[in-house]
């Protein structure tokens, strides 16, 4: 009689390259930090050259190999490696550059064409329903153990939070992996961090970024933002393959409320405390 043996800790885990995983970390963080703006305390991360090269590397491992002979497409949609090197290049123009593209596009005020705010894009205009929608974003930050950084209060909603989360998720997922030998509860903690993964991913990145990316592409006309936004659309739409996720389709228009005053203040990044 054969006995069956009870799976070892590795074959439990589930089996990810985590060089994939430490791309897609990568270009989370960087697209975080150039959402931020160059009045966030990450911008130094969005600048600095081998945060840059660090980015273009990523995208470039996590870019499909096509196959001999074939040809590109002309509906072939634009690639995530691209997009990220020509958000670079503009990056690298002369210093000044950026800041005074950033300052064109958004000012003081929040634009109503492209505010880079989940809420602002909820389908109704009912105050209850947006804070509950707030108040899910920051239930996934709570579950964690973070929250936005003091030293620069922000909404829990807006984008470049919501980057630097997935950026975190990933980041937990790879150091509950290192640790699989000597810890009992690894596979636990991987397979809650790709839950968390593709639950805050489906419901508070990938029905909104587009149409901001598409908001922040016509106000910007040329420069940097508009770089970034070809950057963001290439990249919700290559990790929605990559979860399985349906891409959203149905149109959303911006509706700007209210901000609050304050949000009170991850250890790991500027933007969480």
């Amino acid at each position: 009689m054969q006995v069956e043996r009870p799976p070892s800790q590795d074959q439990r885990l589930p089996r990810r390259s985590a060089a994939v995983d430490l791309a897609r970390e990568c270009i989370y963080r960087f697209l975080a930090a150039v959402v931020g703006g160059p009045y966030s305390n990450a911008w130094g991360q969005a600048l600095d050259p081998s945060a840059q090269d660090l980015a273009l590397a990523a995208a470039d491992l996590l870019e499909p190999r096509p196959a001999p002979n074939s040809l590109p497409l002309a509906t072939d949609p634009a690639s995530v490696a691209s997009e990220i090197t020509r958000l670079v290049d503009e990056l690298r123009a002369p210093r000044g550059a950026c800041r005074a593209d950033f300052d064109r596009v958004f000012g003081l005020v929040v634009p109503k064409e492209c505010p880079p705010y989940e809420t602002e894009y909820h389908p109704t205009k009912e105050t209850f329903a947006r804070s509950q929608e707030m108040a899910d974003v920051a239930g996934f930050y709570h579950a964690f153990g973070i929250e936005p950084a003091q030293s620069s209060p922000e909404r829990p909603d807006h984008l470049a939070l919501e980057l630097e989360f997935m950026a975190f998720l990933l980041l937990k997922r790879r150091e509950a992996l290192a640790t699989a030998d000597v810890n009992p509860d690894a596979a636990e903690q991987v397979d809650v961090c790709d839950h968390a993964q593709r639950d805050f991913f489906r419901d508070h990145l990938a029905w909104w970024t587009p149409t901001f990316a598409a908001g922040l592409r016509r106000k910007a006309g040329g420069g940097c933002c508009h770089a970034l936004a070809g950057a963001l659309a290439a990249w919700v739409s290559d990790e929605c393959r990559r979860l399985g996720i349906d891409a959203v389709l149905r149109p959303l228009r911006p509706e700007l409320i209210e901000q609050p005053e304050e949000q009170s203040g991850c250890v790991t990044c500027p933007i969480f405390s």
